[in-house]
């Protein structure tokens, strides 16, 4: 009985159809539900359609070939992977700090369009372990790579100068504490106006690693520093 319920489900048919959509509408939304509530651009309902979408692709390719006899099954499967990178690169942003924002939900939206292919292949093995694989990367080993991140012998910042001075001040700074700078941009508020305030972000390396936050307070206490961060 459980045998024959099995390879029913790996066929194309009604109740094979419900449980893949079910399945596509569950893995996605509860993706989604994890990168909601970081409030990034795609979401719960995006996850989830993505994930639906995807799975009734890969469906629909079975569909076609099984009631012609001909085609390629993957045909569609294939436009819905190349094509979801531009969705997903609607996700990514550059801050004006230079920081990327938006990988982590692209990658996302990438492999949830994935396990959508494979629920509509009726590949419910892949499709469940790779869910899981990734509701424990977006979950729990995000705090590992928090603590990893958060603890370095190398950073990189974030600050605003009032004047260009005070960044060689920074600079002088560095180099008594034994930290070298490295990929340095600077951007002035008023190119024209050479004391005009100015902002730059450069990578800090140190000879041990130390708290973000213990680097953070030490440099923000430098005169003609307005702000500085990690990023």
């Amino acid at each position: 009985m459980i045998y024959r319920l099995f390879l029913l489900l790996h066929e194309l048919n009604f109740l094979s159809v419900l449980l893949r959509l079910l399945l596509a509408m569950l893995c996605g939304g509860i993706l989604g539900y994890e990168r909601e509530k970081k409030h990034r651009p795609a979401g719960f309902r995006t996850y989830m359609i993505v994930c639906l979408g995807s799975a009734l692709a890969m469906m629909v390719g079975l569909y076609v070939t099984d009631i012609t006899g001909a085609g390629d099954a993957s045909r569609i499967a294939a436009q819905v992977v190349s094509g979801i990178g531009f969705l997903g690169a609607g996700t990514i942003l550059v801050t004006r700090q230079n920081q990327v924002r938006g990988l982590t939900t692209a990658a996302g939206l990438w492999a949830v369009a994935c396990i959508g292919l494979a629920l509509g292949a009726g590949f419910y093995e892949g499709a469940l372990a790779c869910f899981g694989a990734i509701w424990v990367s977006i979950r729990i080993l995000r705090f590992v790579d928090k603590k990893l991140s958060t603890h370095s012998r190398t950073v990189t910042v974030y600050a605003e100068f009032t004047k260009v001075s005070d960044l060689t001040a920074f600079m002088t700074f560095a180099a008594e504490q034994h930290c070298t700078v490295s990929d340095l941009e600077i951007s002035r508020q008023d190119p024209l106006n050479k004391d005009s305030a100015v902002s730059a972000t450069m990578t800090l390396h140190f000879a041990k690693a130390m708290p973000h936050a213990q680097i953070v307070e030490t440099y923000a206490s430098l005169d003609g520093i307005t702000l500085i961060k990690a990023v």
